[in-house]
C-alpha cells in the first residue's frame, strides 16, 4: 500500500481554495494513485510515502490557461516590441522557419518551466506559423513528455494568421482526436474569431470546433484590432460555455455581460496587456459583469514566465484603476474591491473552471486529482506569516516552490525537477534558438532587432 500512497504531514497551512474546507492550519493530505483521498489536522496515517510539510504551505497547482509555448526558446526576444511587432516578427517571420524539432524544443522548455514554478496545468496555445502534423506531434510529445497535465490547443497555420479571409484547416486537430493524445493532455481549437479573420471565417471556426466536440478558445478584444467582436459572434448565435475569451481588453462592458449570461470563461494576460498595448486589462469590468477571470502567461518572449508575477501584477494593475477613479473624484479610497484571496483563486479554481477541469483540479479536496504544491513559508521573504493568502499571492516567489506534484506523482522534489535532464533541455532550446536566427534575416540577439509593426 505504501508505494500507492503519499501523506504530506503537518503542513503549516492547507489553503485548500475550497469554500467548504477553507484555510487549515498544521494539517495533512492523503494522496492515492492520483487522488487526494483526505484532508486536515494529523490524519494519523503511516503506512505511507511522507512528504514533511513541516514549514511549508501546500496549495493547488496554479493553471496557466493561455500561452504559446512554440516561442519559448525566443525568450524575451520581444521586450521591447508592441503587439504589431510581435504579429510581424514572431508570426510572420520568426514561424515560417520553425521545424518540428524547434515546436518540440520550445514546447518542452516552456511546460517545464512552469511545471518548476508550481504551475500544474497549462494550455497551450499552439498558432506556429507551420503546424503540420508534425509540429503538431512534436508539440503535443512535448508536452506529453514532460507529464505536465495540459490542454493543446491547434491553431492551425502559417496562412490563416496572415489572410484573414482564408478557411481554417481542422483535419489534424480530428487526427489528434482520434489517439495522438490521452492521459493528462486534452485537445482544444484556438481559433482566430473577428479580431483576426472574417466573420464568415469565425463561423466555420465555430462550427467545426463544435462538430469535434472541443473547447475553444480565442483572442479577442485586443487593441482594437476589430469593432464589438463579442457582438458579432452574439449576432451570430456561437457564444457557449465552451469558449475561453482571451485578453478581453477593449471590449464593451455590455459584450462583457454577453460572456456572463452564455456562461464563457476568460483568461487575462494582464503583464502582457500592458507592455503590448492590447488596452487595459478588464479584470474590475469583468468582475462587475459577472465574469471571475483566470490567469495565463501568453509569451515568454517578452515576460517571465511565473504565475507569481501574473497575481501580482493582476492585482497592482486592478487596484490602481480603482483607486484612481476614487481619487479623482476627490476622495480618498477607503477600501479596496480585490482581494489577495481573489487573484490565488484566479490562478487556481478559476484556472480548472476555465479549462472545463473544476470538476478534477484547482482545489485541495478529496476526490479531486492530486495537482498539489509545496511552497516554503521558513524564508526570509515568507517569515514570519501573518496572513497566508496574501503570503502566497504577493510575497512568494519561484524560489519558494520546492514540490510539486501532478495527479499524486512527484515532478519536483526538494526544489528541483524528477528525471528531468536539464543540460538536454537547454541544449535543444538553444540549438533551436541558434537555427531559427540563422534562418531569419536581421533577427539578432541583445535587444537591437527592432520588426516593423506593418506586414
Amino acid at each position: 500500500m505504501t508505494e500507492n500512497r503519499t501523506l504530506i504531514k503537518g503542513a503549516d497551512w492547507l489553503l485548500t481554495m475550497d469554500p467548504d474546507l477553507g484555510d487549515i492550519p498544521g494539517g495533512d493530505v492523503l494522496i492515492e494513485g492520483s487522488k487526494i483521498v483526505a484532508i486536515g489536522p494529523d490524519l494519523g496515517v503511516v503506512d505511507a510515502n511522507i512528504i514533511d510539510g513541516t514549514g511549508r504551505f501546500v496549495i493547488p497547482g496554479f493553471v496557466d490557461t493561455h500561452r504559446h509555448l512554440w516561442q519559448t526558446q525566443m525568450r524575451n526576444i520581444a521586450a521591447d516590441w508592441t503587439l504589431s511587432q510581435y504579429l510581424v516578427g514572431l508570426l510572420g517571420t520568426l514561424a515560417p522557419v520553425y521545424r518540428p524539432e524547434d515546436v518540440y524544443a520550445g514546447n518542452l522548455l516552456g511546460v517545464l518551466e512552469a511545471l518548476d514554478t508550481g504551475i500544474t496545468t497549462i494550455l497551450d496555445w499552439s498558432h506556429c506559423a507551420i503546424l503540420t502534423p508534425e509540429h503538431a506531434d512534436a508539440a503535443v510529445s512535448a508536452l506529453t513528455e514532460s507529464r505536465s497535465r495540459a490542454v493543446y490547443a491547434h491553431g492551425n497555420g502559417a496562412p490563416i494568421w496572415i489572410d484573414r479571409d482564408l478557411t481554417a484547416d481542422w483535419s489534424d486537430l480530428a487526427r489528434l482526436q482520434g489517439g495522438a493524445t490521452g492521459g493528462l493532455v486534452t485537445l482544444a481549437a484556438a481559433v482566430r474569431g473577428p479580431d483576426f479573420g472574417s466573420l464568415d471565417v469565425a463561423v466555420k471556426d465555430w462550427h467545426a470546433a463544435r462538430d469535434l466536440g472541443v473547447p475553444i478558445t480565442v483572442h479577442i478584444g485586443v487593441a482594437g484590432y476589430s469593432h464589438r467582436p463579442v457582438a458579432q459572434l452574439h449576432d451570430k448565435g456561437l457564444l457557449g460555455p465552451d469558449t475561453t475569451y482571451v485578453h478581453c481588453s477593449r471590449l464593451d462592458d455590455d459584450e462583457l455581460k454577453m460572456i456572463a449570461d452564455t456562461g464563457g470563461t476568460v483568461s487575462i494576460a494582464t503583464e502582457v496587456e500592458m507592455h503590448m498595448g492590447h488596452g487595459y486589462p478588464p479584470t474590475g469590468r469583468l468582475l462587475a459583469a459577472g465574469v471571475r477571470p483566470s490567469l495565463s502567461i501568453d509569451v515568454c518572449t517578452g515576460i517571465g514566465g511565473d504565475m507569481f508575477g501574473a497575481m501580482r501584477t493582476t492585482l497592482s494593475m486592478q487596484r490602481a484603476i480603482d483607486n484612481d477613479l476614487i481619487i479623482r473624484s476627490g476622495i480618498r479610497p477607503a477600501h479596496l474591491e480585490v482581494t489577495a484571496r481573489d487573484i490565488l483563486a484566479f490562478a487556481t479554481v478559476e484556472g480548472a473552471r476555465t479549462l472545463g477541469l473544476g470538476s478534477r483540479i484547482g482545489t485541495l479536496t478529496p476526490g479531486k486529482d492530486a495537482d498539489v504544491v509545496l511552497l516554503r513559508a521558513d524564508t526570509l521573504n515568507m517569515f514570519p506569516v501573518n496572513n497566508p493568502v496574501a503570503s502566497v499571492a504577493l510575497a512568494a516567489t519561484t524560489a519558494n516552490v520546492e514540490t510539486v506534484l501532478v495527479a499524486g506523482r512527484v515532478v519536483k522534489r526538494d526544489g528541483k525537477l524528477v528525471d528531468v535532464d536539464i543540460k538536454r533541455v537547454r541544449q535543444l532550446a538553444e540549438d533551436s534558438r541558434d537555427y531559427l536566427l540563422r534562418q531569419t534575416p536581421g533577427a539578432c540577439l541583445g535587444g537591437a532587432w527592432q520588426p516593423s509593426a506593418t506586414w
